[in-house]
């Protein structure tokens, strides 16, 4: 496939190019880019904490007094001498003395008791994260030879640059 391709000499005059007005097919267009920080989070997990409890088991000792009643049956020989006249009814079989006996036991079992409370929570914290990023941004260069007539205009202000 050929291209075909004309080139047009024609001789420059520059009052003669303000005079005229810029058609459609004198108009290029060029476009210019500047980089701007976007901003955002993402919410990662970092770890996780697991919270358990376990037994632990010591042996304790306990020291503590207790009373045992015994029978202490003592016999004192007499003389033998003494007559026993103030009681009749000496040689009778059913004669019993009783005593009752008691002794302390102790009484040892365990309970539990509530030791402490452990409260479990989440705290969010808000720190402030400073970075520093170079940013570009296109701008225009105009390259001018000889002394053309340049109207270099803006939305915000109009300069006129000769």
């Amino acid at each position: 496939m050929a291209v075909n391709t004309r080139v047009i000499q024609e001789s420059f005059d520059a009052d003669e190019a303000l005079k005229q007005t810029a058609s459609l097919t004198d108009t290029e267009t060029m476009k210019l880019y500047e980089e701007r920080m976007i901003v955002d989070k993402d919410r990662i997990k970092t770890g996780e904490v697991a919270i358990d409890k376990h037994i632990e088991s010591e042996t304790t000792r306990i020291s503590m007094p207790i009373e045992k009643e015994h029978i202490v049956i003592e016999r004192v020989p007499t003389s033998g001498e003494t007559v026993a006249t103030d009681n009749v009814d000496a040689f009778q079989n059913n004669e019993t003395v009783r005593m009752e006996v008691y002794e302390e036991t102790p009484d040892i079992h365990k309970e539990a008791f509530l030791r402490e409370e452990v409260s479990i929570r989440k705290e969010v914290t808000q720190e402030m994260l400073n970075e520093e990023a170079t940013l570009r941004r296109e701008e225009l260069d105009i390259d001018t030879q000889g002394s053309p007539v340049i109207d270099n205009r803006s939305n915000q202000t109009e300069t006129l640059r000769r």
